[in-house]
Formats: C-alpha cells, sequence, structure tokens
C-alpha cells in the first residue's frame, strides 16, 4: 500500500551536521594540512615520462656483418676492396632471407601513464574553494602554505596583516608608525615559516640590528610589538583556516603521506 507522504528535505539535515561540526583545533590542524598537501603534493608525486623527440642515433642502424661472413667476402667489403661493393648474389640472397623493419626515429616508444592521479579531484576542489574566500584568506593559504611564488598573495598578507595591527597599536609619532609598518612583511615571512616549521627565522638581535636600537628599548617597546605582529599573523592563519572549513562544508576529503 502506497502512501503519499512528502519526502523531507535533506537541508535541515546537513544544517544540523554543520552545527555539529565546531571549528576547534583538530579541525584547523586538517585543514592545514589539506591545503598543504593539495598545493604541494603534486610536486612530490612520481614523474611522468614527457612525451619529446628522441635523440637520434644509428649505432643499431648501420651496417654490420658477423666475423663469419667477414671472412666470407673477404675484401670485397672492406674499406679499399676492389668493388666497392657486396656480390650481386649476396645481396640479392640477403633481401629474400630478412624482413624490413621500419621503426620511428623521432618519437620515443609510448610509455602507459595515469592521466589523473587518485587525489586529483580532491585538490582541485580544495583549490578552487580557496579561490572563492575572501581575497585576504586566499592568499595567506597561497603564499604560506601553497608557496605562492606570486607577488599579490604576499602583498596581500602583508596588507591583511598591518589592517589588523594597525588599530591596536595606539597613537605613535609618524616615523616610529612607519618603522612599525616596515616590520609587517618580515611578519608575514616569520609567521610562513613558524606555521609550517616552528622556527623562528628572526630573532632579537636581528630585529635589534634593523632597526637600530638598543637592547633596553627593544625589550621595552619593540618587543611586545613584535609579539603583537605575532598573534595576528596566528588569528589570520586561524580565521582563513575556519573559513575554509566552512566552505568545504559536507565534502568527504582524505589526508595522506603523499611525501611533503
Amino acid at each position: 500500500m502506497l502512501v503519499d507522504e512528502p519526502v523531507p528535505s535533506p537541508a535541515p539535515l546537513r544544517a544540523r551536521r554543520q552545527a555539529r561540526r565546531e571549528i576547534d583545533a583538530q579541525i584547523i590542524g586538517s585543514m592545514r594540512d589539506l591545503v598543504l598537501v593539495s598545493y604541494l603534493g603534486a610536486q612530490f608525486a612520481d614523474e611522468r615520462d614527457h612525451a619529446g623527440v628522441a635523440q637520434y642515433t644509428t649505432e643499431k642502424t648501420r651496417d654490420a656483418f658477423p666475423r663469419r661472413l667477414l671472412e666470407e667476402l673477404g675484401e670485397c667489403i672492406t674499406e679499399g676492396g676492389p668493388a666497392g661493393r657486396l656480390p650481386a648474389d649476396y645481396v640479392a640472397s640477403l633481401a629474400r632471407s630478412t624482413t624490413r623493419v621500419v621503426a620511428s626515429e623521432t618519437r620515443p616508444k609510448k610509455k602507459g601513464a595515469v592521466l589523473l592521479g587518485p587525489f586529483a579531484y580532491q585538490d582541485a576542489h580544495v583549490i578552487k574553494t580557496i579561490g572563492a574566500l575572501a581575497p585576504e584568506y586566499g592568499q595567506w593559504l597561497r603564499y604560506a602554505y601553497g608557496d605562492s611564488r606570486v607577488w599579490d598573495d604576499e602583498q596581500g598578507s602583508v596588507v591583511a596583516l598591518w589592517a589588523r595591527v594597525e588599530p591596536l597599536l595606539g597613537k605613535l609619532q609618524a616615523k616610529t608608525l612607519q618603522r612599525v609598518r616596515a616590520l609587517s612583511h618580515l611578519a608575514v615571512q616569520a609567521g610562513k615559516e613558524r606555521m609550517n616549521s616552528g622556527r623562528e627565522i628572526h630573532g632579537s638581535e636581528k630585529l635589534m640590528q634593523l632597526l637600530q636600537v638598543a637592547r633596553g628599548n627593544f625589550d621595552m617597546h619593540w618587543a611586545p610589538r613584535w609579539k603583537l605582529y605575532a598573534d595576528q599573523v596566528a588569528r589570520l592563519d586561524r580565521d582563513a583556516l575556519s573559513a575554509l572549513a566552512i566552505a568545504l562544508g559536507d565534502f568527504d576529503f582524505v589526508i595522506v603521506d603523499r611525501g611533503v
């Protein structure tokens, strides 16, 4: 017996699933690994055979005769022989007993290759989703984890970081504000290294040398400002990865070790 009942929409189920998925540290770490392998995984894959023009060689196509034939034919096939060519009867017998083989000399032997890897769709989907995020988020993720060499990504990350730091600095003199702004590029570079390896590339001694300040001045004024930069880089990174997790929604992804 068939009962005509309305089919429930899958939207409430999806809404409940997204509501249960809170953006915690585990999801942030998963998003970071996912972005990393999506951008850099293909660079560590096995190299495929690239089609190209093969090197021409005649070492296996030149006339070659066994030692026995050389002894039988004698001077007829040696350099400076009387006739300078093979006997006609020998050439005729050779043509009857051999098969002509025609081979291409400009193309290598074809080899099988998988057109797409097992994670090609996943990587493309993640990269496309990053491209649809807010510019500051997409630029930071491409620069920090995609090893982007595009200047707009690096410059956009610097601008986004400065927009977060400037309102928190308070009132500063014009000269001091200019020097603090100059640290934003170094802070982005240091944040990228910190997120990927946990290593600090700009220590206090280097910063003091760049700023040309003494230890006391640095500890009192510039160390808190540098820490403010580090905190805002971490917040920018967390916000970008959170936005990616929300944008991916219910997309099922797999993270495996691909040698990155």
